[in-house]
């Protein structure tokens, strides 16, 4: 996922609730009431403007406990968290936990063979600490944002899995001892997007870890995890498991043959991305998926929400150049129905918590596919959206 919006027009939300269009009415009632070039005349004072009735904090809604995060950028780029003031007021109202979009990834946090850089990192960290909110580490081991010399690593099998796992244990160990990151992806997208064999098990990707090392690579990472922090919740993350019933029994599989091994695999968690459009996947279909992920006793975490509104399933934009109103309602529901799927599929104590993957619709991976697109809960001026009002009432509904 590249984290850095497309250029292009973006064209402003048009949110039933915000406080804009409030005002925007009581004034126009005052108008109507005093007369329009006609008799009578307008007060000399408007009114006061009525109060906003959108949401105002909206992990207080949630199950106590229940992370309700956010994908944030920091580091370098230009969209900051710690350099907006706009984004970190609503990072301090409505998420309990962040997640770096890209500065906790191998390329940034081990640039080079034996060198870490912690500072970007090290940096959201503490101001996750200082405003009270955890940290949902992302990501230890992955097939992209890999440093050049991960890539161009040579040596056998014991060789790959030693430079991986002192990769692991270098970036874990660093991060445990606060207790602010509290859960890692340890291993993302290990799956492909096809069942070659026929088995009904999506097969495993063939990336740097999978061509060098097979298979182990996975129960191999998660032991590092571990052995570098006692604590954290450890998730294998991907996408497409709610909706793509072959892929999550891949998964599944995979969580079985970790727990059958002689020595236990360990591993705490199942994160579903959850990139969804407002049609697919079907929500029984979600339903069926969360049920099925509840039911082998890990914790499951939706851990990278958004939902498309003007792109199709394979990529190609669809023919909106705004977000209307009537779009902006279905979206809002669409956030309610798979935030009360989780509420009742998850056990209370399985709810590893859900995140959306971005604040605002300005700062998206989403438009480098598509300029016109609004996948999240605020609009391009951080104002809220509807989606905002269906996300709150799928929480404070349960």
């Amino acid at each position: 996922r590249t984290q850095t919006p497309a250029p292009g027009a973006r064209a402003r939300t048009e949110p039933q609730l915000s406080s804009v269009i409030t005002r925007h009415l009581v004034l126009a009632a005052a108008v109507l009431q005093f007369g329009c070039g006609g008799s009578g005349s307008a007060p000399e004072t408007p009114p006061d403007p009525q109060p906003d009735p959108g949401v105002q904090n909206l992990y207080a809604l949630g199950p106590p406990g229940m992370p309700v995060g956010v994908a944030v950028p920091a580091g370098g780029f230009a969209n900051s968290l710690l350099a907006s003031p706009a984004r970190q007021t609503l990072v301090a109202n409505h998420f309990s936990q962040l997640t770096a979009e890209n500065i906790m990834k191998p390329s940034y946090l081990h640039p080079d063979e034996g060198t870490f850089f912690f500072d970007d990192a090290d940096e959201l960290v503490g101001y996750a600490q200082s405003q009270g909110k955890t940290v949902h580490g992302h990501v230890l081991v992955w097939h992209q944002q890999v440093p050049d010399w991960m890539t161009a690593f040579t040596g056998d099998a014991a060789a790959w899995k030693d430079m991986m796992t002192g990769h692991i244990n270098g970036v874990v160990q660093h991060f445990a001892a606060d207790d602010i990151v509290t859960s890692w992806d340890v291993v993302n997208e290990a799956f492909a997007d096809g069942d070659s064999d026929g088995d009904g098990l999506y097969d495993y990707r063939h990336t740097i870890w999978y061509d060098n090392i097979g298979a182990g690579y996975l129960a191999a990472a998660f032991r590092a995890a571990r052995a570098a922090d006692g604590n954290a919740d450890l998730y294998y993350n991907d996408y497409n498991l709610a909706g793509v019933p072959a892929k999550l029994s891949a998964v599944l599989q995979l969580v079985d043959d970790f727990a059958s091994d002689p020595d236990p695999v360990p591993i705490d968690g199942i994160g579903f991305q959850m990139h969804i459009s407002l049609e697919w996947p079907a929500i029984g279909q979600v339903r069926e998926s969360l049920a099925r992920a509840a039911a082998s006793g890990l914790k499951v975490k939706i851990t990278e929400l958004d939902i498309t509104v003007n792109t199709e399933g394979n990529g190609d934009p669809g023919p909106l150049t705004m977000l209307t109103s009537d779009v902006a309602l279905r979206q809002q529901q669409r956030y309610e129905s798979i935030v009360a799927a989780y509420l009742d599929e998850v056990p209370p104590d399985q709810r590893g918590g859900i995140s959306v993957w971005g604040i605002a619709d300005v700062d998206s991976w989403r438009r480098s596919q598509n300029a016109y697109e609004w996948p999240l809960l605020f609009d391009d001026d951080f104002a809220p959206k509807p989606a905002l009002q269906g996300f709150a009432d799928g929480l404070s509904g349960h």
